[in-house]
């Protein structure tokens, strides 16, 4: 908890206690939203619908669409139909739709009751997109322009409508029939002469469709550095737009999918705390079995080449060595690929160049750990054999590592699985029952066992 956030949550609990709601009143309109929603998080459900209900009408709105989906209902089940009605009718449709996708069907379908007509037509279409798609979090509160308008005239109708719009700094010109025809800017339309037209001054748009995955919608704003990217039918009609605020979210989501998946854990919708024991153990339990059954073939090789266990007893002391060592390469290997795969840094064509280009670092990974290797069989005194022999399999399992890292995240993309599955627990184990496999043949061969 920092200094600030344990200031205020002192503040608000002495004015609380105190019963000095005026100045508790005061307090919380100097905060920031988000501030509050995080405050607000940890007070028993009464007392936060009183907090809440001393906000003012906009703050209120946007501290509401700060908090998690649990404590909106908790608040929900203590405000009146009236209160319910005017919170669900003043967020914006984007908030509106994350918020519907969490909570309970049977809430929503109460909350959408709730709704003026107009509202409801709009959050029951952003619904029926699927959860994934732009359509799902895009929201119809944009400024829309026509090319024959006078940059004058633009502006104007910019201040009268900028209230109840998501941005006013990225506008969409659009014709008669909705079409999408190009984007200004408002700094574009301020500087411009008065009596020029949007049409002369607007600029050819970059779009995407409802069907978009919201990932792609990311990387192409990234990629094009916008502010806000307008969403289009399948007949190119503008029908919403998404912003920059928007996109971080969907960053965030798809960061931490991936990173549970690359950890071999099935993505988990709640906060760590709020998740229960059994949910936990339940979307990290199939990894961890999966690994438990292919590992037993580990045990298969290792029971195919006890001979050469028996015969030289100091092979089994580089065991741990080898399978961490590409384990861990494959890890790295596939991080790197995946990144790629992610951002359209690595296409499909590129397979060759990164195939040799992980083929050169693990030769040159695996050549300067196999000097490591040599010098640890030196020190344990194992002979030369068996020192030529961990030389030669750290580089083998270096290059097993990653071209297992780098192979798999394709193979999943061509197969149309997230690239993520494909590294962590998955990698790490196919490369130990090889890793050993590779190991035993190369002492066979150099040490004449049989």
């Amino acid at each position: 908890m920092n200094d600030l956030h344990h200031k205020f949550l002192e503040s608000i609990d002495k004015l609380f206690q105190a019963k000095k709601f005026k100045s508790l009143k005061e307090l919380l309109s100097t905060m920031e939203p988000a501030d509050i929603a995080e405050i607000m998080g940890e007070k028993p459900p009464v007392e936060r619908v009183f907090l809440f209900r001393l906000l003012a009408k906009d703050l209120a709105i946007e501290v509401f669409e700060f908090m998690d989906s649990t404590e909106i209902e908790e608040m929900l089940a203590h405000f009146s139909d009236s209160e319910v009605s005017e919170i669900m009718e003043e967020m914006s449709d984007d908030d509106r739709t994350a918020l519907f996708d969490e909570l309970p069907a049977k809430t929503v379908k109460k909350l959408l009751l709730r709704l003026s007509p107009d509202e409801r037509k709009v959050a029951n279409m952003l619904l029926n997109y699927s959860p994934s798609s732009a359509g799902r979090i895009m929201t119809p509160e944009y400024i829309d322009l026509k090319e024959e308008m006078t940059t004058e005239e633009a502006v104007g109708r910019i201040r009268r409508n900028a209230r109840s719009k998501e941005t006013i700094y990225t506008c969409f010109v659009v014709d008669t029939q909705r079409y999408l025809k190009g984007v200004v800017d408002l700094e574009t339309l301020i500087m411009a002469e008065p009596h020029t037209l949007v049409g002369a001054v607007m600029d050819d748009p970059v779009y995407a469709t409802t069907t978009t995955d919201q990932e792609e919608v990311a990387q192409v704003m990234s990629k094009y550095d916008l502010q806000a990217i307008p969403i289009v039918d399948t007949e190119k009609r503008l029908v919403g737009i998404i912003t920059f605020d928007d996109v971080l979210d969907i960053i965030e989501e798809e960061a931490t999918e991936d990173f549970e998946r690359m950890a071999g854990i099935q993505p988990v919708e709640e906060s760590y705390l709020d998740a229960s024991v059994f949910t936990l153990a339940r979307k990290r339990f199939m990894w961890l079995f999966i690994c438990i059954l292919t590992e037993a073939v580990t045990s298969v090789v290792l029971k195919r080449y006890s001979f050469a266990l028996q015969s030289v007893v100091a092979l089994t002391f580089f065991i741990p060595l080898l399978i961490g060592t590409g384990g861990n390469a494959g890890t790295q290997a596939s991080t790197l690929v995946i990144r790629g795969l992610t951002l359209g840094d690595i296409e499909w064509e590129d397979i060759g160049k990164v195939i040799f280009r992980e083929i050169l670092t693990g030769i040159l990974l695996g050549g300067a750990l196999a000097i490591f290797g040599l010098g640890r069989a030196y020190m344990l005194h194992t002979g030369y054999g068996v020192a030529l022999t961990v030389a030669f399999a750290i580089i083998a399992v270096v290059l097993l590592g990653n071209m297992a890292g780098t192979l798999l995240p394709f193979i999943a993309q061509m197969l149309h699985i997230d690239p993520a599955i494909m590294s962590g627990p998955f990698i790490t184990t196919i490369v130990d029952v090889f890793g050993l496999i590779v190991y035993f043949e190369i002492a066979r061969n150099i040490l004449s066992l049989s």
